[in-house]
């Protein structure tokens, strides 16, 4: 059932449990920190649950359950930055129709912190009394911000970050990674198996992670570009060249997809609805690619202040970055208190990229903001 998702012993031995024998409940919150597959696992246990096999994964029904064209199997995607009513409405009006071709039919709600208040008051009473045959599957990275009387009537199911272990082996065995690398970019993801994949995915190809890093070293050591580019100017560059290869990344994937529709439904009033579905899904990645790339580009910054903050303190033997200890113990020019304030800088920002405010204006005000730290030292 969820043989493509690492990690999670806890929650697939539950669900395998409720599944075989028949104890399923009718709503579940499955919540955790962002980057642990939750949506994909709800999507993978949905699918098992709408499917004869249970969720092979090889099958016609399981192929059409993982390109959305299940009839029992509904997963919302929130339309700009909040659920709103009218997205809720059709699901509480579906709800008394009987399975297509199971016995259950099963919603998915990825996000379901960003409901606001009327959508959410609106679903309350369906997912507290809904018929037999449906099952919600709710999905939260902030579980503080969802509706407390949402969270009361679900059964809450935690998704804990992976050890580095179980990411490093991850790393080999998905993505061939060399154990010694997978070993410091384990500790870079902080246990979250979609960053570990990004990270996996750059060390393979374009390897940002050394631009990054290198414009870091610069940046954290208060240097000024010799004729060049300031190194945070230099930064965000790399950062935006990565935001546009996503963006160009999610414009061809929409092609496919399109030209996979066109041949799937000759009703043209059918393949209108499904390629404006799809053309809103681009639109949300790519805005979602871009906050991930710029969360990622702050982190890997953050993992080089602080593993120089912790040269400086005098134990090198727990770097994140351990594939550049030699740099890192040569780049310390400061006391630890000097990087603990820089990574006092970084953690508004941090703060400021997930709640959507400008990332370049963002990350510019913690380049100025480093500035004015070295300048006070």
């Amino acid at each position: 059932m969820f043989a493509g998702i690492p990690g999670q012993r806890g929650a697939k031995d539950f669900f395998e449990r409720v599944v075989g024998d028949g104890s399923l409940s009718h709503a579940y919150l499955l919540a955790g920190p962002e980057g642990l597959a939750k949506t994909a696992f709800a999507r993978s246990l949905g699918a098992a649950l709408v499917t004869p096999c249970g969720g092979c994964g090889a099958c016609p029904d399981c192929e059409r359950a993982r390109n959305g064209l299940h009839p029992d199997l509904h997963v919302l995607q929130r339309e700009g930055d909040v659920y709103r009513v009218d997205q809720v409405q059709p699901v509480i009006a579906d709800l008394s129709l009987k399975p297509f071709s199971s016995t259950h039919r099963v919603w998915v709600i990825p996000e379901v912190e960003h409901l606001n208040p009327q959508a959410a008051n609106k679903l309350l009473k369906s997912i507290e009394e809904p018929p037999s045959h449906v099952v919600f599957l709710l999905v939260t990275d902030r579980l503080e911000r969802v509706l407390p009387t949402i969270v009361s009537r679900c059964q809450v199911v935690e998704f804990r970050p992976l050890s580095d272990t179980e990411v490093a082996g991850y790393l080999v065995e998905r993505h061939h990674v060399d154990p010694a690398a997978a070993e410091a970019l384990a500790r870079l993801s902080l246990g979250s198996v979609e960053r570990a994949a990004r990270l996996a995915a750059d060390a393979a190809g374009p390897r940002r992670r050394e631009e990054y890093l290198r414009y870091a070293a610069a940046i954290a050591a208060g240097s000024r570009g010799a004729g060049g580019p300031e190194p945070g100017e230099a930064f965000l560059g790399v950062l935006a060249r990565q935001q546009d290869e996503g963006a160009a990344q999610v414009e061809e994937d929409l092609r496919r997809r399109v030209a996979e529709l066109e041949r799937q439904f000759q009703d043209k009033k059918d393949l209108k609805w499904y390629v404006d579905q799809a053309e809103a899904r681009a639109k949300r990645e790519t805005v979602r690619r871009g906050r991930l790339a710029a969360q990622d580009a702050l982190d890997l910054l953050v993992s080089w202040v602080r593993d120089l903050w912790v040269v400086a303190s005098g134990a090198d033997d727990v770097l994140w970055n351990s594939d550049h200890r030699d740099v890192l113990v040569g780049g310390v020019a400061a006391t630890p208190e000097h990087y603990a304030r820089l990574l006092g800088v970084t953690a508004k920002t941090r703060k400021d990229l997930y709640l959507n405010i400008d990332q370049k204006l963002a990350l510019q005000a913690m380049f100025a903001r480093f500035e004015e730290v070295s300048t006070s030292a």
